[in-house]
C-alpha cells in the first residue's frame, strides 16, 4: 500500500496530478480544487497523502492534501454504493467539513448535486456517516447567509488555472470561466471547469 507520495509536479489535468517520484510518474486521482492548486506547482516538490485500490484490471492511486480528506475518502468508500470516483467527487463538491455539515442536519439535497449521487446513495451517506463524522472530530461548516464573494473569486481563480493547466490561453480560458460563473455562481470548482470546457468545445 502507497500511504503517502512526495514528488515534483511533472503535470496536472482537470483531477489528475502527475508525481514525479525519483524518475517515475506517478499518475494520481485528486480533486478538482487539489488540482487546481498544483496547477501553480508544477516543477516543485509536494507531498500527498495516498490511497491505493487495485482491481483485477485496474489499479488508481488517489491522493489528497491533508489526513482530514484522505479520512473522509475512506469513510465514503465504507458507504455501500459509493465507489472510489464518486467519493472524489463528492469531495470535489464539498469539503470535509461541508459533508459534516450537510450529513448532520440531513441535507439530501447537497450530496445529490454531486454527479453519480442519486437520492438512495445520499441517504446511505447520512445514515452510515453520522455517527462517524463525530468520532473523528471534523466540525461541521456553518451555513453563509449569502455567497462569499471571496469565495467566489476564489473558485473563479482555481477553474481558470485548471482551464491554463489544460494548455488553454489565458484570454479564452477567463472568457469561458466567466460564461460559466454567470450559469452557476454557486458552482464547485470541477462544475465551473467542466462548464467552461463545454463554451471552449464550442468556439472551436
Amino acid at each position: 500500500m502507497i500511504a503517502f507520495l512526495r514528488g515534483t509536479v511533472a503535470s496536472v489535468e482537470i483531477e489528475a496530478v502527475v508525481l514525479d517520484v525519483h524518475g517515475v510518474g506517478y499518475k494520481v486521482n485528486v480533486t478538482a480544487a487539489c488540482a487546481a492548486s498544483l496547477s501553480g506547482m508544477v516543477d516543485q516538490e509536494v507531498s500527498l497523502h495516498t490511497h491505493m485500490i487495485v482491481r483485477e484490471d485496474d489499479m488508481q492511486l488517489y491522493g489528497f492534501f491533508s489526513t482530514e480528506e484522505i479520512n473522509v475518502f475512506l469513510l465514503l468508500l465504507g458507504v455501500n454504493g459509493v465507489g472510489p470516483r464518486a467519493a472524489l467527487g463528492v469531495l470535489s463538491h464539498l469539503t470535509p467539513q461541508g459533508l459534516a455539515r450537510a450529513v448532520t442536519i440531513e441535507d439530501i439535497s447537497a450530496l445529490t448535486k454531486v454527479p453519480g449521487v442519486g437520492k438512495k446513495i445520499a441517504q446511505r451517506i447520512v445514515l452510515e456517516l453520522k455517527d462517524k463524522f463525530k468520532k473523528l472530530g471534523i466540525k461541521s461548516a456553518e451555513t453563509p447567509s449569502q455567497p462569499d464573494e471571496t469565495a467566489v473569486a476564489g473558485a473563479l481563480d482555481d477553474a481558470l488555472a485548471g482551464l491554463l493547466a489544460l494548455g488553454y490561453g489565458a484570454g479564452e480560458a477567463r472568457d469561458a470561466v466567466q460564461r460559466a460563473m454567470e450559469l452557476g455562481k454557486s458552482a464547485s470548482v470541477s462544475e465551473l471547469i467542466k462548464l467552461a470546457l463545454r463554451f471552449l468545445d464550442k468556439s472551436k
